[in-house]
């Protein structure tokens, strides 16, 4: 990895780099010509290859994101996650901060305040493709795309349909897609989905609202897309259940500890895009966007369960122009900005229960108040030259500014929102006063890709990503900290990939590197501190092979170590060398899939998980576990189609997440068990 920190520079300084390798960004469908385009890293128009969101009807994203090599992501209960691309399990503001969530290209949430679960804000539902570029891709859309960022994309050509779900534990939704003026310039389609869910643990179900539309105008010489995406959660949330292996009782998984825990989001985004072609050789595109997000959760797994408020407004844009300088060289630039007012309460109402210590440093009252003004603003560039009829390469910069103005609304320091000092040395949770942080980084990233012949793609990739602190790291402080001075967190990476496409097969086999530094981390003070780093290396293996007109095969896996670089001291233990928490050195899953015809569909998957370390000492571990799932679908006629779907098909007892704290010890959030969907489908 030390060679990271010259090749970078020097491949900068030689202006080598490489066209967008699909090899690391795409997910494998089938082996039908690619006819849709999609608008990631590069922001040009890119041929992709699609997840089949519509086949999978997943109840929970991570479910489809689960065939993505390098995405381990875990489910919480009801539509809670925790995101990992290439990465552990990550919880906090490091977690969302270091994957960046996107609708259409548009952050789902601000720069500086993601939300660890913001993808249940996302349409995933509805989406005719989810997008996933593994690796560094701060170059592109700056801070928060530390480790890649996941883009959900819903079209304005959808076809008409409804469809009704039913399954286990009280499931039901309704989706249903309407289009208009499909053979016209202004054509679009409206999105419905409404889901209730009564869940499998006590008392821990969720309602959830979400609404779309999608419209394309071609206006003279100009093309004109405009989008909303509104959604409403109100879920009764259910925390872990504890005890060494307690997920593997039945009675024990169905318990929700937690009765009095729920979690209430809104979220509503706007947004208008209009390209244009100036004349042969430039076009230029933009997008105004707007968002108003809100939520409410009891925050069950903090002493006391204090009650968090937050929410946040924003305005932003995103511009590129693009110039064909010759055939062989194109170059383009951009300016992007958001701008974004943001406010969060935390407090409670009961006394905390337990011990003296607790009970006198956790108080009743206001814990935080505040508001923060955010500004983002960057300025970037990149270069596409079409080296010879095999090489090609792409070089990439980025510089950003992240500004943060923050008021304290409540008393500055650890005391009781009355100004009475906490016993044992003062309370909990700290409030620093007014203050400015302001952050600057630049991002490059070049790339260069070798394609010998239409079967063959070879690329390398060397990268910087950063991420900006977020909001809640530098302003909710803990204990006799009243200032976190922090830095960006930065990460080198280097990716060799290598591509074989044929009319049967399609596979990828991608080896990365990755140096993170400047990590955040909330040490054994409860101070917020950078300086960390970590060390990941793996390979990600991607393949489909079409076996003949009624067999396909699908395969991802991927193996990679994520080990401490730093000194950490954890009580006695030095943290330097050991592997990170929650991170499987092996996950992947497989399908087999049978469609004899066009009407009939069956498919069995395979999903395993690898065993991890579940606290940072690596003292205890989960073991892994494996899952089978079935899936059939009958098509009637033209119109009407039936399915089936069956998750955990052998019942098997296992953890979604795993985790160990001194408190509590072993805890878990339990897997569902055995779960039968039925769908009727209606396409008029």
């Amino acid at each position: 990895m030390q060679c990271l920190k010259f090749c970078l520079p020097l491949a900068m300084i030689i202006g080598s780099g490489i066209a967008y390798a699909q090899s690391s960004d795409e997910l494998i469908e089938s082996a039908r010509p690619l006819e849709e385009v999609a608008v990631i890293s590069r922001r040009v128009a890119t041929p992709l290859i699609d997840l089949p969101l519509s086949e999978l009807s997943a109840v929970h994203i991570q479910q489809a994101l689960s065939q993505v090599p390098g995405v381990s992501m875990q489910r919480g209960n009801g539509q809670e996650s925790l995101p990992a691309i290439r990465s552990a399990v990550q919880t906090g503001a490091g977690a969302c901060g270091s994957v960046l969530v996107m609708e259409e290209g548009i952050p789902v949430r601000g720069a500086g305040a993601c939300n660890v679960n913001e993808l249940f804000d996302t349409h995933f539902e509805q989406a005719s493709s989810v997008e996933v570029v593994r690796g560094a891709n701060s170059a592109f859309y700056g801070s928060n795309a530390l480790n890649g960022s996941v883009n959900l994309v819903l079209s304005p050509e959808a076809s008409n349909r409804a469809r009704l779900e039913l399954g286990s534990y009280d499931y039901r939704r309704l989706a249903v897609t309407t289009n208009y003026g499909q053979d016209t310039d202004t054509h679009g389609a409206v999105f419905l989905t409404l889901t209730d869910d009564g869940g499998y643990r006590d008392q821990a179900g969720y309602d959830q609202q979400k609404l779309s539309w999608r419209q394309q105008h071609a206006m003279n010489d100009w093309i004109v897309k405009v989008g909303a995406t509104i959604t409403q959660l109100d879920q009764e949330t259910a925390g872990f259940i504890v005890g060494e292996n307690s997920y593997l009782d039945a009675r024990l998984a169905k318990q929700n500890l937690d009765l009095e825990a729920y979690r209430e989001s809104r979220s509503a985004r706007a947004w208008v895009k209009a390209s244009r072609q100036l004349d042969a050789n430039d076009d230029v595109s933009g997008t105004l966007y707007a968002r108003d997000t809100s939520m409410q959760f009891l925050q069950h797994f903090l002493p006391g369960d204090p009650l968090e408020d937050n929410a946040q407004t924003g305005l932003g844009w995103q511009s590129v122009w693009r110039h064909q300088h010759s055939d062989a060289i194109q170059w383009a630039l951009g300016l992007d900005g958001e701008f974004n007012a943001l406010q969060l309460t935390q407090s409670q109402a009961e006394a905390t229960p337990g011990s003296d210590f607790l009970r006198e440093t956790i108080p009743t009252g206001i814990h935080y108040d505040y508001d923060v003004d955010a500004r983002q603003l960057a300025l970037f560039g990149q270069l596409d030259w079409q080296l010879s009829d095999a090489w090609s390469m792409v070089a990439d910069l980025r510089w950003e500014s992240m500004e943060y103005d923050y008021d304290n609304l409540s008393l500055d320091g650890r005391t009781r929102d009355d100004g009475t000092a906490c016993g044992f040395g003062g309370c909990r949770y700290s409030r620093p006063a007014d203050r400015r942080d302001r952050f600057e980084h630049v991002s490059p990233k070049l790339e260069l890709r070798y394609q010998p012949s239409s079967h063959w793609q070879w690329s390398f990739r060397v990268a910087d990503a950063f991420r900006a602190p977020q909001a809640t790291e530098l302003y909710r402080l803990q204990r006799a900290q009243t200032v976190a001075e922090l830095d960006v967190v930065n990460a080198l990476s280097a990716e060799f990939a290598v591509r074989y496409t044929s009319d049967r097969i399609v596979a990828s086999l991608v080896a990365f590197d990755s140096q993170f530094d400047n990590l955040i981390i909330r040490d054994s003070d409860f101070f917020n501190v950078d300086g960390q780093a970590v060390d990941s290396q793996g390979l990600e293996l991607a393949v489909q092979w079409q076996i003949n007109s009624a067999w396909q095969w699908r395969l991802n896996g991927s193996w990679a170590t994520h080990r401490y670089a730093s000194d950490q001291l954890v009580g006695e233990v030095n943290l330097n060398g050991n592997l990170v928490d929650t991170a499987p050195k092996h996950f992947g899953s497989t399908q087999l899939r049978w469609s004899p015809n066009a009407n009939v569909s069956l498919q069995a998957g395979w999903q395993h998980m690898g065993a991890y370390f579940t606290d940072p000492e690596n003292q205890h571990r989960y073991p892994g576990h494996d899952l089978l799932h079935l899936r059939g679908q009958l098509k009637l006629n033209e119109d009407w189609a039936v399915s089936m779907r069956v998750n955990n098909a052998l019942n098997t007892r296992y953890a979604e997440r795993a985790d160990f704290t001194s408190f509590t010890g072993d805890r878990y959030f339990p897997g569902q068990p055995r779960s039968v969907f039925v769908s009727l489908e209606w396409q008029y």
